[in-house]
């Protein structure tokens, strides 16, 4: 099954084979550096709006449901991937992710009835809040722990029959309710997300991202169904796009102020 694109990676379905640790440090930071700034230059060829549902359990088992847009703007400079969640009562989360080729992501949020409200830009730790009461954090729908610094491929594994790095990305600044780390699986030839676990600040599993829906377009396969599971609350959110994204006409980028508030 080929690969599609998300958030702005790409991830493939999953089955557990064989694993070969790397046990060099020294290779294994030269390796992670490698492949971290192989998955911070992907990039999207042209703007493109899309459509999901964002379904939510919680921890009593309660469902609730969020429509959300999703917007990817490019400029020759840099390129912009927005969320906007709007509730039945008109309230709306937005978050705006810039990036920039060399340069950390940039995030701006508004969580608002009045859409006339500025951006606040926020960085570091504050981007692991929830986007619109979810188990996606802001940090999560911009990769952010792409951009930490200590990146290691700490073995290869195998998973659906194809060739996997294993990537450990470190919290430069951990901090309680934030992760320490996040361990991923990246399908070599596609540079796919197939599977990640993010550890907490204690060190442990906290929640676990997965794709777990395929179905085929016009002859190509893409992703339906993503969801991430947070094991210590025991809730879950998934995310079910609508699978034909239309190019979009919108031209503007949002500014970001000066400094995080």
């Amino acid at each position: 099954m080929s690969c599609v694109p998300f958030l702005p990676a790409l991830l493939c379905a999953v089955s557990i084979a064989a694993a070969d640790s790397v046990t060099d440090p020294a290779e294994q930071i030269a390796l992670g550096r490698a492949l971290s700034a192989n998955l911070r230059a992907l990039q999207p060829r042209e703007s493109v709006t899309n459509s999901a549902a964002l379904r939510m359990r919680d921890t009593k088992g309660r469902r609730s449901e969020l429509r959300v847009e999703f917007r990817t703007l490019v400029s020759p400079t840099n390129w912009v991937s927005s969320y906007i969640a709007t509730s039945t009562n008109g309230f709306s989360s937005t978050l705006a992710v810039h990036h920039a080729d060399g340069q950390p992501n940039r995030y701006l949020v508004r969580a608002s009835k009045d859409d006339s409200q500025p951006l606040a830009a926020i960085a570091g730790n504050d981007t692991m809040r929830p986007f619109a009461g979810s188990d996606y954090w802001f940090a999560d729908l911009g990769l952010d722990f792409f951009h930490w610094p200590e990146q290691r491929v700490i073995k290869k594994e195998l998973r659906s029959g194809e060739a996997c790095r294993v990537l450990e990305s470190v919290n430069p600044h951990p901090a309680p309710g934030a992760y320490r780390r996040v361990v991923t699986w990246i399908d070599n030839d596609t540079l796919g997300i197939v599977h990640a676990d993010a550890y907490g600040f204690d060190n442990k599993l906290l929640k676990e991202f997965a794709p777990k829906k395929f179905r085929k377009v016009k002859g190509q396969w893409q992703l339906e169904e993503m969801e991430i599971r947070n094991e210590q609350t025991d809730t879950r959110t998934s995310i079910i796009f609508d699978l034909q994204p239309l190019k979009s006409e919108a031209t503007a980028l949002p500014t970001p102020p000066a400094k995080p508030q």
